[in-house]
C-alpha cells in the first residue's frame, strides 16, 4: 500500500484574509498600472480595493425599491378572468418573515430575516413597492406564497374598456400656387 502525503495548511482565514494571502501570486495577472507601482504600493492599492469591496458588501440599502411601472401586471387567466398579478421571489424567507400591505394605492412587500450564530449575525432584507393602477382596488388584493417561495399578489380587475376609434374627417386645404406673370414678350 502506498501513501500520498498532501501538505495542508490550516488557518482560520476569512475571505479577505485569503485574498491578501494570494495577492502576490496574482500580481502578474494584473494590468501594467498595478505592476508598475512596485510590490508595496500595489499591496496598499489592493488593501484599499479590499476595504472598498468590504464596505460595499456590508453597506445596507435601506431605501425601498420602487418597481418599474412599465411592467405590465395585467393578465388573463385560463378562465378568461382579467387579473392584476405580481410575483416576487421570497424563497430565502419564512412565511412569518414576509409582510404585504397597502398604503392608499401603494403596495408594499417587505421581508426580513435575522439569523444569529456564534459570534456573527446575518441580516437579510427584501423591500419592494409598486404604485397600484387606478382600476385595482387595494381591498381586493390577495397574496399567496408557493412551496418554492414565490409570493404572488393578485386582484380581479374589470376587463379593459376599449372604445372603437372615432372616425373624424380631416378637410384638405388646397393651396393655390402664386405664379409669376409671364414677362411681356418683346
Amino acid at each position: 500500500m502506498s501513501w500520498i502525503i498532501v501538505p495542508t495548511r490550516r488557518q482560520n482565514f476569512g475571505f479577505f484574509d485569503r485574498q491578501r494571502d494570494l495577492f502576490s501570486d496574482w500580481l502578474h495577472l494584473f494590468d501594467d498600472s498595478w505592476q508598475g507601482l512596485g510590490l508595496d504600493d500595489s499591496t496598499r492599492r489592493f488593501e484599499r480595493e479590499l476595504d472598498r469591496v468590504r464596505s460595499e458588501l456590508h453597506r445596507m440599502d435601506v431605501q425601498p425599491v420602487m418597481m418599474d411601472e412599465t411592467i405590465n401586471p395585467f393578465i388573463v387567466d385560463p378562465n378568461g378572468q382579467h387579473k392584476f398579478s405580481l410575483r416576487f421571489n421570497c424563497s430565502q424567507f419564512k412565511p412569518e418573515e414576509i409582510e404585504v400591505k397597502t398604503e392608499d394605492n401603494l403596495l408594499k412587500v417587505h421581508a426580513k430575516h435575522v439569523k444569529e450564530e456564534k459570534g456573527r449575525k446575518i441580516h437579510q432584507e427584501f423591500t419592494r413597492q409598486y404604485m397600484l393602477p387606478e382600476n385595482v382596488d387595494p381591498n381586493k388584493l390577495k397574496s399567496r406564497l408557493s412551496d418554492d417561495g414565490v409570493l404572488q399578489i393578485e386582484a380581479d380587475v374589470p376587463p379593459p374598456q376599449i372604445e372603437p376609434p372615432k372616425e373624424v374627417m380631416i378637410p384638405i386645404e388646397h393651396l393655390e400656387s402664386k405664379k409669376k406673370p409671364e414677362a411681356q414678350k418683346k
